[in-house]
């Protein structure tokens, strides 16, 4: 992100959560990409990623903005040690609040899900899995049902049916049953600490929700989100086997 960010191809853009939950505004513009990393310092090895991603762009036009986590977000050099950050106080505010937001960003923009034989076995992807199959309403959230889906999923690597449908019946799973199946050790993350922050926000989604929606037409401050996304044509231009 850092080095898009110093070339001058990242755009700041402030996403209005209010909006977002009314499935309008800035939101309905913006892709959000649910990907599994392959490795720390390359998340997409082969390509295969955004070779999907350039695909699934040519085939909607009306995407203007595309959010990728690696490329989006002030991300730790895989060259320091384990017990060290090159980045800045305000590098490390930003990952962190966009890192407590991204629930509601999967739960209402569109996502596009990457959809390999490990996507459900890491506690990221599997929460982003989830969230984008869900539905926003004055009650929380239920499945999404046909007509209402936000969410497309290409496989890539090994990826199939039978992966698809492992995740359409773990999109059926409420918060509490999904909080419940992400603390269980065989969901994996990189970060022990992502589970400790994010696993009571997964619990409480009915109730965040219903705060959300039932505010909309309210007076209360802004709910304003900072985000960074690279400009599309860079994504569309780009080799898919590119280093």
């Amino acid at each position: 992100m850092q080095e898009l960010r110093d070339s001058h191809k990242l755009l700041a853009l402030n996403i209005d959560l209010k909006d977002a939950f009314q499935g309008k505004g800035l939101i309905q513009r913006i892709l959000f990409v649910s990907h599994r990393w392959e490795d720390f310092a390359r998340p997409d090895e082969t390509g295969a990623q955004l070779a999907a991603l350039q695909e699934h762009l040519k085939a909607h036009p009306e995407i203007q903005y595309v959010w990728f986590d690696y490329s989006c977000m002030p991300q730790r050099s895989s060259c320091c040690p384990p017990d060290q950050d090159a980045r800045t106080p305000a590098e490390k505010a930003e990952f962190d609040h966009m890192l407590k937001a991204v629930a509601d960003l999967y739960l209402t923009a569109k996502v596009l899900i990457l959809l390999d034989k490990m996507y459900l076995t890491r506690f990221w992807t599997t929460m982003e899995g989830w969230c984008s199959m869900q539905q926003v309403t004055p009650e929380g959230v239920r499945p999404a049902r046909q007509g209402e889906s936000r969410v497309t999923v290409m496989c890539i690597h090994r990826g199939d049916e039978d992966d698809e449908r492992a995740l359409l019946k773990m999109s059926t799973k409420t918060p509490a049953e999904m909080s419940k199946f992400l603390a269980s050790p065989d969901v994996t993350v990189t970060n022990k600490k992502d589970k400790v922050t994010m696993l009571p926000i997964v619990g409480k989604t009915d109730e965040h929700v219903r705060e959300m929606m039932s505010g909309i037409d309210g007076s209360s401050a802004s709910s304003t989100l900072p985000v960074q996304v690279p400009v599309t044509s860079t994504l569309l231009t780009t080799r898919a086997n590119a280093d």
